[in-house]
């Protein structure tokens, strides 16, 4: 997880026009007859362009709806409600876990906006191996004692979308489940929406909030040209699903895992 972390981060700002100029340094540097030398002002002007329109609210909401667009809705009646853990927050001095933002928004969306009639499965298990309880643990905990709402399955072995798919599937498919809910945010929708039907399942998705939230009335007009970190967080989001759908497309479908520490179906 280690490696592909410090992939995503070499393929999606800020790092990777931070290291553009870092090399744009490192050329000027060549003595001035050098070609090397000669392409440092051209790789330092593009590498401040690329970060610079990266981090404007005008780009991210440009990327963000590019992204937004989800397949058709099968016809399918669905039978399940499945809702994606988003993370986890933990303190590293004493272990305490809680539901990250991301998580909790897609639990509490599922409580309100899911059909109260449907069974439901939550999905997430351990990313790192001194994480405590798996996130679906932790959503199926808040759901039935916060929120009021039974949990029928917990698939809590996957730490990545492809797993959530080919787990949440092989548990379903057991008990002659065909067609699902799928609860995530739009932006994670089309990307986990495609592998679930790889894996098997017909989704009607039900997604968290919509590309038409980003941007509010303070980043209208001149600011939406402004750089801000909360514009690069953003694109940094939305350019990671764009690499990850286009990922998931090449490679295969990962083995089903149903042992895991602590685990269980």
């Amino acid at each position: 997880m280690d490696v592909h972390a410090l992939l995503t981060a070499l393929a999606t700002p800020p790092l990777a026009p931070l290291l553009g100029l870092l090399l744009a340094l490192i050329l000027w540097f060549f003595p001035s007859a050098s070609p090397f030398a000669k392409l440092s002002l051209p790789l330092a002007i593009l590498s401040f362009s690329v970060l610079w329109i990266c981090a404007t609210p005008a780009f991210s909401a440009w990327l963000g709806q590019r992204l937004a667009k989800v397949s058709a809705i099968p016809d399918a009646v669905p039978q399940a409600v499945v809702v994606l853990g988003g993370g986890r927050y933990r303190d590293e001095n004493s272990g305490n876990e809680r539901l990250s933002a991301v998580s909790l928004e897609r639990v509490t969306w599922a409580a309100q906006r899911a059909p109260a009639q449907l069974p439901l499965l939550v999905s997430g298990g351990r990313v790192y191996a001194q994480e405590r309880a798996t996130e679906a643990d932790l959503m199926a905990g808040l759901l039935q004692e916060t929120l009021g709402r039974p949990v029928t399955w917990r698939e809590n072995c996957s730490r990545t979308t492809a797993e959530n798919a080919v787990n949440s599937a092989a548990i379903l498919h057991d008990s002659g489940v065909e067609s699902v809910v799928l609860v995530t945010h739009w932006w994670h929708m089309p990307r986990a929406a495609e592998v679930f039907a790889r894996a098997g399942l017909q989704v009607q998705p039900l997604p968290v909030g919509s590309a038409a939230e980003l941007l509010p009335r303070a980043q209208g007009g001149l600011l939406r040209w402004i750089p801000s970190a909360a514009a690069l967080l953003r694109t940094q989001v939305y350019w990671r699903e764009v690499l990850a759908r286009q990922w998931y497309r090449w490679m295969p479908l990962p083995q089903v895992r149903n042992l895991c520490a602590g685990g269980g179906s």
